[in-house]
């Protein structure tokens, strides 16, 4: 007879046992459902609002759930952007992938750029504007953007490079300061979309690629007095 005081047999149920490793596997795609849904969330306040006029605990409403979860997942609105911008980071190098393989990196740079204003593009695009002005006067927000802002820099840096080797721009320029001078203009160019629609800023890249081009293109060589050998 089994003494039940010192029997070892597991007396649960064999559905509860089985279920237990299938309910440990879900809870990372649970984790990571709930970050997409606050994400979602904050990009809806953030539209809706603005980065400054989004609270957390709009962010909350939206993404209908309590401070204590939210905050299980971000502790701040910059560590919100800060996934975001993460998130985008396979698309953005994607980008720069294709403008290095490209016959004209200006040409591929400029297609880029029309990505960029469309309606569906990467959302740290769309919100260009409101993280730049917030970033100003917010230090841990620009603190959480800089690292991805440094690698943009330096895959424009490696794509202007393989310009310089086929010719497409002067090799005398100092590339640092083209990266720089061109991360300003097309800052400048998201901007205005936003700020005045009605310029259809998107129609006018093509001017836009010929202005750059015209800005980066090697000093042609100078021609010889006549009758000079």
């Amino acid at each position: 007879m089994t003494d039940a005081r010192t029997s070892t047999v597991s007396t649960a149920p064999a559905a509860d046992v089985a279920a237990a490793p299938a309910e440990a596997a879900a809870r990372p795609d649970h984790r990571a459902g709930q970050r997409q849904r606050i994400l979602a969330a904050a990009l809806a306040c953030f539209a809706r609002d603005g980065f400054h006029g989004a609270s957390m605990q709009k962010i909350c409403t939206e993404a209908g759930m309590s401070p204590g979860a939210l905050y299980r997942y971000f502790p701040s609105k910059e560590s919100i952007i800060a996934a975001i911008a993460e998130g985008e980071r396979a698309e953005r190098l994607a980008f720069f992938d294709a403008v290095a393989k490209a016959p004209s990196v200006i040409t591929a740079l400029t297609d880029c750029t029309r990505a960029m204003l469309e309606d569906g593009c990467l959302a740290t695009a769309r919100l260009g504007p409101e993280i730049m002005a917030e970033a100003i006067r917010n230090q841990d927000l620009r603190a959480a953007m800089e690292p991805h802002e440094a690698e943009s820099r330096q895959q424009l840096r490696a794509a202007l490079e393989k310009a310089v080797a086929q010719g497409e721009i002067d090799p005398a320029l100092d590339l640092d300061m083209v990266v720089v001078m061109l991360q300003i203009i097309g800052d400048g160019v998201i901007l205005h979309h936003h700020l005045h629609p009605e310029w259809n800023i998107a129609a006018r890249l093509s001017s836009f690629a010929t202005l750059v081009r015209r800005m980066l293109a090697p000093e042609a060589p100078q021609a010889r007095p006549a009758g000079e050998a």
